[in-house]
């Protein structure tokens, strides 16, 4: 199998790529909503590859059964086989890179460190975590760890978002379920924002939104840590509008992606 040896990536950016895998990735590339049936013709003129190389890939692809090739007409379509592929796409990843760079941007907006955070079964489990430039940065909460329902501000904003019935059963399991977390539970869903002073530590605040789909339903929450000044007063209204402009932003970027 041909190799070439151009690095890319920070991961193994030392390794040499395999070419005929590049072009498989090509030829999968050309097949479009617009253009879902092409000819070898077609594919050969899309990717720049001469027609024996790209017959024999297709071949490959159809017998792996990523490509169909309808037996009539000849030409060549992506198949039910990349559908396999994607359903093991983790929903968290999708979702978080999709985001990522406005993300980012939150961060440095607010120089604050903004999280991103998802529904894990009975947890809520951080995805993204980033700095905005402050030299002070919450790491309260690392990427790929859980933190139960009643701590936090995302994980509150994650649990006011679950369907009625399994919220009902988590407020009565959790120690503060029948107490303060069902308050802050409701004024969630009225207002959709909570605030939290002290919490993580003295002098530490935090803000969360929900991240929602258009039918409603939560995808992730957003959340922001930093020095309590940046979360009172004028300051904090600003800081909401900036959380809320951010999910506005988020939801039109994931749109389509399941809950």
């Amino acid at each position: 199998m041909t190799k070439t040896t151009q690095p890319r990536g920070q991961q193994g950016a030392t390794l040499p790529r395999v070419r005929a895998i590049s072009r498989a990735v090509a030829i999968l590339r050309t097949f479009s909503t617009n253009q879902p049936y092409l000819a070898l013709n077609e594919i050969v003129r899309a990717t720049g590859l001469d027609a024996g190389t790209t017959r024999r890939i297709l071949v490959t692809l159809r017998d792996e059964g990523l490509v169909h090739q309808d037996p009539s007409s000849g030409r060549y379509s992506a198949s039910t086989g990349l559908l396999d592929l994607a359903r093991a796409v983790p929903e968290s990843l999708t979702l978080t890179s999709l985001v990522e760079r406005r993300l980012i941007q939150l961060a440095v907006d607010t120089q604050t460190t903004v999280y991103l955070s998802i529904p894990h079964g009975d947890e809520a489990l951080c995805t993204a975590r980033h700095n905005g430039g402050q030299a002070i940065e919450v790491r309260w909460w690392a990427v790929g760890e859980t933190r139960p329902f009643d701590r936090g501000t995302a994980p509150r904003v994650l649990l006011a978002y679950k369907d009625e019935e399994t919220r009902a059963r988590l407020l009565d399991e959790l120690e503060e379920g029948r107490g303060l977390l069902r308050q802050e539970v409701a004024d969630i869903r009225a207002n959709g924002v909570i605030v939290k002073h002290d919490e993580i530590a003295t002098g530490l605040s935090a803000m969360a939104v929900p991240l929602l789909d258009d039918e409603g339903q939560i995808l992730a929450a957003i959340s922001s840590g930093g020095l309590t000044p940046r979360f009172v007063g004028a300051a904090q209204a600003e800081l909401l509008a900036a959380l809320q402009t951010a999910a506005t932003d988020m939801q039109r970027m994931v749109r389509g992606h399941a809950s």
